[in-house]
């Protein structure tokens, strides 16, 4: 799962650095990322719920550490004096968004396949 984890946030990052693409683009990285990234995952027995929530998570933690630092950077760097609640209340939204929307992203593909395999398996109904 760490994989995908990576090859999100990979999505992540080519949908930001893409110019006046990125914004459209950058708003639906997370979930873009959280589809694409899912299907990495080894198989197991949990259910589609508990990998997609996982894999926010883990995605969600990722850009949560990247982004504590990148802000510990700024406040190094700069006075924010009474702005300095932006600067961490954006950090901590940019990460709940993030984890919540590659899990939505994951969750579909999860499901998605699911339901093409199901369908695969009881066949079309046509002869």
């Amino acid at each position: 799962m760490i994989k995908g984890v990576f090859i999100a946030f990979g999505i992540m990052v080519v949908c930001l650095l893409i110019p006046l693409v990125h914004f459209v683009a950058a708003p639906a990285s997370p979930f873009i990322g959280g589809y694409i990234g899912i299907s990495s995952a080894r198989n197991d027995l949990r259910t589609p719920v508990a990998k997609a929530t996982i894999f926010g998570s883990l995605l969600g933690g990722l850009v949560l550490i990247i982004s504590v630092l990148a802000s510990a950077v700024i406040m190094a760097l700069a006075d924010l004096g009474r702005f300095l609640w932006v600067l961490w209340g954006g950090v901590a939204i940019l990460a709940m968004y993030t984890a919540s929307m590659s899990a939505m992203g994951a969750l579909f593909s999860l499901l998605k396949a699911e339901s093409e395999n199901r369908v695969s398996d009881t066949g079309t109904g046509t002869s």
